[in-house]
Formats: structure tokens, sequence, C-alpha cells
């Protein structure tokens, strides 16, 4: 008879091994950024208009993400949009309230804060989201997002 603990293990395993989740991408028509220089936009560049474009709708923002990109919305894995905390696609507008890039290497790390507003029910949903990108070549890709909302009781 098998230990408890050891069953425990096992079960435990078995669990996790049917929580993975895969996902492949094919880009549409390629979505350029270029910053206020007319060079290629940076990390923080992508980020909020992958935030613009996935509030809008718009399947284009597939295109900047990698194809392996995991995307994690309040604690839930998103494969399309809306993808980020609070958004709700296309009944509303998004605004950065903040946002700081940090660049090491050929990876980069944007934290954003955002206020998603739909104005038909006078509703604000501040949102805050967490973004690893890789540089490939001369263009951003993201490859991992996380965003989640404040609780109630948080400033």
């Amino acid at each position: 008879m098998l230990r408890p603990d050891l069953l425990m293990t096992i079960a435990t395993v078995m669990a996790g091994s049917g929580a993975c989740v895969k996902r492949t991408v094919v880009p549409r028509e390629a979505v350029t950024v270029t910053s206020v220089s007319g060079a290629p936009g940076g990390a923080e560049a992508i980020v909020r208009l992958a935030i613009a474009l996935d509030a809008s709708g718009d399947r284009k923002a597939d295109t900047l993400y990698a194809p392996e990109a995991v995307v994690i919305e309040n604690s839930r894995v998103r494969l399309a949009a809306p993808r980020f905390a609070g958004i709700t696609s296309g009944a509303g507008r998004v605004t950065v309230t903040a946002a700081s890039e940090n660049v090491e290497g050929r990876f980069a790390w944007v934290l954003v804060d955002y206020n998603w507003i739909n104005p038909a029910e006078r509703r604000v949903e501040p949102g805050r989201a967490t973004f690893i990108c890789e540089r490939r070549g001369e263009n951003w890709k993201i490859v991992h997002a996380h965003s989640s909302q404040p609780l109630p009781w948080e400033p």
C-alpha cells in the first residue's frame, strides 16, 4: 500500500500536469512602433500599444506577442482579448497613468498602471500590469504579461 505522503505527491504532480496551456499565434499584419525620434520604439511603446489595441478589440495586438507568450489576468491565463484585468474590449478606452521600463541586455521589464474608462456606464477600472519583453532582431516582443486589479481595501 502507498504511503499517504507519497500518494499526495503523486496526486499533486498529476493535477499540475493538466494545468499547462500552450497556444500558437499566427501573426496577421505586423504593427510598427516608432518613438518620437522616429527610431524603432522601445519596450514601453510596445506595451502601451498592446494595451490600447487590446482594449479596442483590435486583432493587430496579436502581432506584438511572441508565439510562446503567456498572458495572465487576475490569476487566469488569457489567450485572446481582453487580456488585461478590468478591461472589456470595445466598450470604453484605456489610459496609461504610469509606466516604467527597465532594460537589461535583450530583455526589458515594463510596469504599467492603467485605467479602463467606460463613459456609458460611468465606470473606471484601475489595473496594473507587468510585462517581460524580449528584443528579437530590431523589434521587441512581449513574452509574458501579468495584470491584476487592486483589491477594494487597497489604496
